[in-house]
This record gives structure tokens, sequence and C-alpha cells, in this order.
């Protein structure tokens, strides 16, 4: 995975370990640097990274290994694999079952016919309860289908879900049904690494999507 300057500074790098990389990259006489060659590189300056992590004092900074961690992770947040715009999109895919696929549309298949299993066994445990208040105060919930029913006197509707005791309260029905059917959308995600191939993360595939694998 490529890195430069200007890489670090988009990634949100404190000013003390900037000033340090900046050293790096110029002693190195280079603009990019591997991240993993450069992570060694810093490896061998833990005396003086202390110094001058010492002198940043900002929280989670102000060690060596904290900056130290700081870049090891940059290997695994997706903006950085991508930065440089030369990651290599994998034909693998993997739906939430952790189940992995070669193309996008074999994921989407695998998920409807999971899901159409899924919902018969769990059709009647999500639910959408409206809400009323009664005397002094007091809540009372009745399940209700909005498609069809009146809802009139509801003061907010909670989508609820047995199996888990999730509850999401919105005042709006339209609100509950969108989150209902967002909590049974198939989750889907693709590979993508650097452009070594050395590093890699997984991007959820956005409905619309639709790659040529």
């Amino acid at each position: 995975m490529k890195t430069s300057l200007q890489f670090f500074k988009d990634m949100g790098v404190c000013d003390g370990a900037y000033a340090v990389l900046a050293r790096v990259f110029g002693q190195a006489g280079v603009t990019e640097f591997d991240c993993a060659q450069g992570y060694e590189v810093m490896l061998g300056m833990m005396d003086q990274l202390e110094v001058d992590a010492a002198r940043s004092g900002e929280p989670g900074h102000d060690t060596a290994q904290g900056w130290l961690k700081w870049c090891f992770e940059l290997r695994t947040r997706p903006e950085a694999i991508m930065y440089f715009g030369d990651h290599i999109e994998e034909d693998v895919f993997r739906t939430a079952d952790g189940q992995l696929h070669e193309t996008l549309d074999a994921a989407r298949d695998h998920d409807r016919r999971r899901y159409a299993e899924l919902r018969k066994d769990h059709a009647a445990a999500r639910v959408i309860n409206g809400v009323r208040f009664g005397e002094g105060g007091a809540e009372t919930w009745d399940v209700v289908d909005p498609a069809h029913d009146d809802l009139a006197g509801f003061v907010a509707f909670v989508w609820h879900d047995s199996t888990t005791g999730l509850n999401h309260r919105t005042v709006s029905a339209a609100e509950a049904v969108a989150f209902n059917a967002a909590e049974q959308a198939a989750r889907i995600e693709r590979r993508v690494s650097d452009e070594s191939g050395a590093f890699s993360v997984w991007i959820r595939v956005s409905e619309g999507d639709n790659p040529r694998s």
C-alpha cells in the first residue's frame, strides 16, 4: 500500500507524527513510501519517536506506540486502501452469513434463498407496534399493519424484533416500515485490495451496484 505525506495528512495524522514522517520521507528522498516498509523504518527509530511523541501531547499520540498503532491500522481503513485509486476490486463477495461468492449475482441469489427460508420462520417475530397513552400516561402497545390499519390515535410506533429484543421507536409509521425493510435487506460486501494485493478490506455493495463480475 502506497503512502505519501498528503495521504497521511488526509488520513488525519497528528501534527507531531506528521513532522516525523516528513523527516523520514526527506531522508529517504522519496515522495511515496510503501506502508510496510515505512513502518519498519519507524520501528528502527523508537528512541527518537518517543521523544517526538512526548512533545505532541495529543491523547493516543503522545507515545511512539500510539503512533505505530495508528499507522498499522491504516491498512484496515477502506479510505486508505482506496486513496490512490489503484486498488483492486476482487471478484470475491461476502454475504452476511460469512459465505464467499465469485460474483455479485451469486451472492444475491444466495441471499434471496436464505432470506426466503428465514422469512418463513421469523415473519411473526418482527412486528410494528402502535403506541397510545393511557391513564396516568401509561403506554399501551398494539401490533399494527400500517398498510391496512387505521393509525389515528397512535402517538408513536415501535419496530420490535422478539428474537433479539431490539426496538426502534419513531413518531412516523413510514419510518418504522422503512426500518423494518432495511433490517431485512441483504448485506453483501466486496473484497477490495490495495495495488500490491497485500492488504484488503470489505466494502459494502450498494443495492444499485452492478459490477461486470
